[in-house]
C-alpha cells in the first residue's frame, strides 16, 4: 500500500464516531477524574461538603468561615493540583503528538529532544549548588534556561540542516551530555542539595508557591486552537516533507513552528513539575486508537483531553486516597504508559494509520 492511500485511509478513518462526537468521551472522563481528586485524598470530602464548599468559595479574610478546612483544602490545596495536572497532561500530550507528526516516528516524544534534560541540567546547576532551594524561584528560572538553550539549539540545527531525523539524533545527544554533566554534578554535591534535585526528579503537579495553575491550561488551551486551525497543512506532513512541498506547503517552517511548540510546552511543564515521563508518547497513540484517525483536527482536542485526564488520574493515584503517603509521580505514569509503548511496538498496524505505521 502507498504512503499516500495509508495516510489518507487514516484521515478519513472514523469508524462510528462521527467528528467532534469523539471528544465526549475524553471531555466526560476528565470531569469524572477531577471530580474525584478535588473530593479524595488524605481528608476526603463527601459530595455535599464538595458542593457546598464550591458553592461558599475561596474562604477570605472577613467572609463566612463555615466549613474553613474544606475550603482550605479544596481552594489552596486540591484545585491548584488537579488544573496543573490537566495543563501538564495536555501539553506534554500535545508536545509527543507534533513530534511523531514531525519524525512519523510512533515512539517520538518529548524527551528526545533534550529538552527535559536541558532543564534538569539547569535544576542541577542550582540545586547541587546550593543556589536555589526546591520549587524556589531560581530553580524554576534555571529549569526554564536549561530548556531554552536545548530548544535555541534545536532550532539552529533545524534551519541549518532541515532534516527532522538529523534533528532527532542530534537532540538525543544533547540530551545524553546534559545528563552526564547532571550525574557528574550528583556525585560532587552536599547531601543536601542532592537529595533536593532527587524530589525534584520524581516530579510532582505542586506547583512552586507563586505560580498559577491556570498558565499551563491557557499554554495547552492556546496551542490546541493556534494549531487546530493550521490542522490541514499538519495532515499533508504526514505524506513527507516533498509530497507536503508540492501541495504548496511550507514544510520546512511547518516542521520548525511544530518543534518549537513542543519544546516550549515541554520546557515549561518540565521547569514547573520537574521531568514527567511517558505521558507525551503514550497519550497521543491513546487519542488515535479512541478517535481512529490521523486527521489532527480531531487529534489535537483529544490528545488535550486524554492527555489531561491521565494526568489527573495519575496524580489522584500517586497521592493514595485516604492515606498520608504519597508515590513518586513518575512511577504511576510508567505503570500506564509502559503498557501503551509496548503495545504500539508489537501492533503497530492498529494505530489508526498514523505516523510510524507502514511508512
Amino acid at each position: 500500500m502507498t504512503r499516500k492511500g495509508t495516510v489518507t485511509r487514516g484521515f478519513a478513518a472514523t469508524r462510528g464516531l462521527s467528528g467532534a462526537a469523539g471528544l465526549i468521551l475524553p471531555a466526560a472522563v476528565l470531569l469524572l477524574v477531577a471530580g474525584a481528586g478535588l473530593a479524595l485524598g488524605s481528608v476526603p470530602l463527601s459530595p455535599a461538603a464538595l458542593v457546598a464548599s464550591l458553592r461558599a468559595g475561596p474562604l477570605l479574610e472577613g467572609g463566612d468561615a463555615s466549613r474553613a478546612l474544606e475550603r482550605i483544602i479544596l481552594f489552596q490545596i486540591r484545585i491548584p493540583r488537579v488544573c496543573a495536572a490537566a495543563g501538564a497532561g495536555a501539553s506534554l500530550g500535545l508536545a509527543g503528538l507534533l513530534m511523531q507528526t514531525v519524525f512519523r516516528n510512533p515512539l517520538a516524544g518529548p524527551g528526545v529532544l533534550g529538552v527535559s534534560a536541558g532543564a534538569g541540567l539547569g535544576v542541577a546547576l542550582v540545586v547541587l549548588a546550593g543556589a536555589g532551594a526546591h520549587f524556589a524561584a531560581p530553580t524554576v528560572a534555571a529549569a526554564a534556561l536549561g530548556s531554552a538553550l536545548v530548544i535555541s539549539l534545536m532550532m539552529v540545527v533545524h534551519r541549518m540542516v532541515g532534516q527532522p531525523v538529523v534533528v532527532l539524533v542530534l537532540g538525543l545527544l544533547f540530551g545524553y551530555a546534559a545528563s552526564a554533566l547532571t550525574a557528574v554534578l550528583m556525585a560532587a554535591s552536599p547531601a543536601q542539595g542532592l537529595e533536593q534535585y532527587i524530589h525534584w526528579s520524581f516530579g510532582s503537579f505542586a506547583l512552586p508557591p507563586g505560580w498559577q495553575p491556570p498558565a499551563l491550561l491557557a499554554a495547552a488551551l492556546l496551542t490546541t486552537v493556534v494549531l487546530t486551525v493550521l490542522a490541514a497543512p499538519i495532515d499533508v506532513l504526514l505524506l513527507g516533507s516533498a509530497y507536503a512541498e508540492s501541495s504548496g506547503v511550507h514544510a520546512h517552517r511547518l516542521q520548525g513552528l511544530l518543534l518549537l511548540c513542543a519544546g516550549l510546552l515541554t520546557a515549561l511543564v518540565t521547569a514547573l513539575t520537574g521531568p514527567i515521563s511517558f505521558l507525551g508518547v503514550a497519550v497521543p497513540h491513546l487519542a488515535r486508537g479512541h478517535l481512529r484517525t490521523s486527521s489532527h483536527r480531531l487529534l489535537l482536542p483529544g490528545v488535550a483531553l486524554w492527555g489531561a485526564s491521565v494526568a489527573v488520574l495519575a496524580d489522584l493515584v500517586s497521592r493514595l486516597p485516604g492515606s498520608d503517603r504519597i508515590l513518586p509521580l513518575n512511577a504511576v505514569l510508567s505503570v500506564v504508559g509502559v503498557p501503551v509503548v509496548l503495545l504500539t511496538i508489537l501492533r503497530p498496524s492498529r494505530d489508526g494509520g498514523g505516523p510510524g505505521v507502514e511508512l
